[in-house]
């Protein structure tokens, strides 16, 4: 029987119940995610990039 109570590899299931306090934080995004939040910071660089050049000139 595949999914019974006894587990082939019990480690990532403790790793799941029981997070590591470590202090690192890790967020789990998907692709489309990543790179929409990479596109939103890139144009807000060239946003502000251009107010900036605008201002001193």
């Amino acid at each position: 029987m595949r999914y019974t109570a006894k587990r082939k590899y019990p480690i990532t299931e403790m790793k799941k119940k029981n997070p590591q306090d470590s202090g690192e934080r890790i967020i789990d995004i998907s692709v489309g995610t990543a790179a929409g939040l990479l596109a939103v910071v890139f144009f807000k660089g060239l946003f502000w990039g251009y107010i900036i050049r605008k201002c001193i000139d």
